[in-house]
């Protein structure tokens, strides 16, 4: 399931020149320096070498496939950074990882918009809903050490004319995918990850896990039951079957845009106001047992489930 990849190679006097066997090619001098840096590609992937190191950046999956509509599994990642190694005749297994893209997409039975919709919030990261197509988790910060994107993987083929293999063309393509990117041994708790780690089987586990992880810490909308009524038995019942109801049929964007609102205007001294109101609205929203799981939540959580079955 692995796409973008970004690679760093030390050099030192014994390393081939690889500026030979790029396309396009460019060499550019640091007039204060004097160091030279060549700029080019391979096969859509782009290549930078400076005088300490190499870097690689792109698509793995495209680069073997000409397309990444099919992301790689451990077995052709190993074969894409042997082709990648053949090319540049350079052994890049020992090549240090400095950030991926784990990710694929889902053939669903609803629009992607109906699903995204019914995505909420997740711990410690920011909610973006930019379009009905996309929606991401990440900080607010320039840094982005890790970010969770949804989108419509239709639109996005569209937009790069990309060419969709048939049978996928008029597909509900659901793309979801986490990007971590700088100090992944520390964000994965592994020693080091190097271009051979993303093909060993216990780092591919780890990063199956972590992807589902990721997707079951999001808070999710749920249907109305629609026996509700027989449970209510006190006035105190029917206050919370209505406020919970009210809640469970706002828009996730409208509960976030309230506390921005407050947030904003300065309503509160304490920053921890904004939590508890924001934990507040949760436990009102679920006293009351008037929900079950959506149907569309259960159809992508079994999805994701299923993607374990695949190590």
């Amino acid at each position: 399931m692995y796409d973008k990849v970004k690679l760093w190679i030390a050099r030192n006097s014994t390393t081939p020149d690889v500026c030979k066997y790029l396309e396009k090619a460019n060499e550019i001098t640091d007039l204060q320096t004097g160091e030279i840096r060549t700029y080019g590609s391979i096969d859509g992937l782009k290549v930078s070498v400076y005088v300490g190191g190499i870097s690689i950046i792109g698509s793995l999956s495209k680069y073997l496939y000409s397309n990444n509509i099919y992301p790689l599994n451990r077995y052709s990642t190993a074969e894409a950074i042997t082709k990648l190694s053949d090319s540049l005749h350079i052994d890049l297994s020992e090549a240090r990882v400095t950030g991926v893209e784990f990710g694929t997409q889902f053939v669903m039975c609803h629009k992607v918009e109906d699903y995204l919709l019914r995505l909420g919030d997740i711990p410690r990261l920011q909610r973006y809903h930019f379009d009905a197509g996309t929606l991401y988790y990440k900080t607010k910060g320039r840094q982005q050490p890790k970010v969770f994107a949804f989108y419509d993987k239709q639109k996005d083929a569209e937009a790069k004319n990309m060419i969709l293999p048939n049978g996928l063309k008029e597909a509900n393509l659901l793309k979801y995918e986490i990007r971590l990117n700088g100090r992944l041994p520390q964000q994965l708790n592994v020693p080091e990850v190097k271009a051979s780690t993303l093909s060993e089987r216990k780092f591919y586990m780890l990063m199956v896990k972590r992807y589902q992880e990721s997707y079951y810490s999001i808070s999710k909308s749920k249907q109305i039951k629609t026996n509700i009524m027989n449970d209510i038995k006190t006035v105190s019942d029917a206050f919370d079957v209505f406020v919970a109801r009210l809640i469970s049929q706002s828009d996730n964007n409208q509960i976030a845009g309230f506390l921005d609102e407050l947030k904003t205007m300065q309503v509160f001294d304490d920053r921890k106001s904004y939590t508890r109101l924001k934990k507040k609205i949760q436990e009102v929203s679920t006293k009351a047992d008037i929900t079950v799981s959506d149907e569309l939540i259960r159809e992508l959580d079994n999805e994701i489930k299923n993607i374990g079955s695949y190590v």
